[in-house]
């Protein structure tokens, strides 16, 4: 994964969250995730940030 990704899934995250698209009853509307966590999980993985599932991205929300 580049850096340029992280910034577009960074983009969309925050586009999700102003459009209310990613909320979950356990935390607050301001979610975040630990993109560092996320690229080093993937890659070890062999897998793209797209193909997390759900379960899987919870790991790396950042509570508020």
């Amino acid at each position: 994964m580049l850096y340029k990704d992280l910034i577009e899934m960074k983009a969309l995250d925050d586009t999700a969250e102003k459009a209310g698209g990613f909320v979950d009853a356990f935390f607050s509307k301001n979610i975040h995730l630990d993109y560092r966590k996320l690229n080093t999980y993937c890659k070890e993985k062999g897998i793209e940030p797209i193909d997390l599932t759900i379960r899987e991205l919870m790991r790396f929300v950042i509570p508020s």
